[in-house]
């Protein structure tokens, strides 16, 4: 559709996307992440996933905004300060581990979910919050001449659920296994870590009603596209939760939000664009706007 003339019908493609939401929510208080308590997780983290050592010790750099830990010739770790967010990646050459065919969606899931578990990832959120599976990818490769595509990887990504709402932004975790099973790299990024004193209930505010919400989205759009008439936008989906602002950026409170993600397309460019406005009203609903300032192209 196109960008301004129709931005009321935007409004309510996209609030009828929404399902149902609560009436009321709570905004919950975050602790601030000790720069002890990330450097402890992190290395916790690189042994569960590098298993036997060989006496091998680990190598630990603290940096103004991040931890590094490297076990050499293995691996390496980064821990985030602001966010307590985290990242393994093993050395591992991309070519080595490959799948010799495709298993299927139930069992590369069954993998993924399996390894998890061993890392130990849902004993990481505290024990009222949930970190559950949410999706599937394939990382492939072909050669130079004309051949089916081998897969090389299997990518999951798991979703961390604060008092049965999604917190969004980045996955919260993802794992990548090579076909033996063995962990490749992983990140977590979560907001809330078992264990670190956060989570209070700061308020109980109401949450706006989706067609609020949508309103205006319609309108942060119809103002970022003002004046490209040849721009089309249509609605990917709609979406209610919390919302995690990066690994970089520090966070004192998860409260919610409504996000969308608007397909763009005009002669020049196609994207998908999203964007996220306050669920509630009041003290509680900073301003966040997560839509780039369109191309122009002469």
């Amino acid at each position: 559709m196109p960008a301004f003339p129709y931005a009321d019908d935007l409004a309510e493609e996209l609030a009828s996307m929404a399902g149902e939401v609560p009436a009321t929510v709570s905004v919950l208080g975050l602790a601030a992440p000790e720069q002890s308590a990330v450097q402890r997780r992190l290395e916790e983290l690189v042994l569960a996933v590098a298993g036997p050592r060989d006496g091998a010790s680990l190598e630990t750099v603290t940096h103004q905004d991040r931890t590094t830990v490297w076990l050499p010739g293995r691996l390496r770790a980064v821990g985030f300060h602001a966010s307590g967010s985290m990242t393994v990646h093993l050395d591992m050459p991309p070519s080595e581990d490959l799948f010799e065919n495709d298993p299927g969606d139930a069992e590369l899931t069954g993998m993924l979910r399996a390894a998890g578990d061993q890392i130990g990832l849902p004993s990481l959120v505290p024990a009222e919050d949930e970190l559950l599976f949410e999706r599937l990818w394939r990382v492939k490769a072909a050669g130079e001449r004309r051949t089916e595509p081998s897969l090389c990887r299997a990518l999951g990504s798991f979703r961390h659920y604060v008092r049965d709402l999604p917190v969004y932004g980045r996955a919260s975790s993802t794992v990548e296994l090579g076909a033996s099973g063995g962990v490749t790299s992983l990140s977590v990024s979560t907001r809330r870590f078992a264990g670190d004193g956060g989570g209070a209930r700061v308020a109980e505010p109401e949450v706006r009603t989706p067609a609020q919400a949508a309103r205006e989205v319609a309108a942060r759009v119809a103002e970022s596209f003002a004046g490209m008439e040849d721009t089309r936008l249509t609605p990917q989906w709609f979406r209610f939760g919390y919302l995690s602002l990066g690994r970089r950026r520090p966070q004192t409170l998860l409260t919610p939000f409504y996000i969308a993600s608007i397909r763009v397309q005009s002669e020049t460019e196609v994207s998908a664009h999203v964007t996220a406005v306050p669920g509630c009203a009041g003290r509680f609903s900073p301003t966040l706007n997560l839509v780039p300032k369109p191309r122009r192209v002469a």
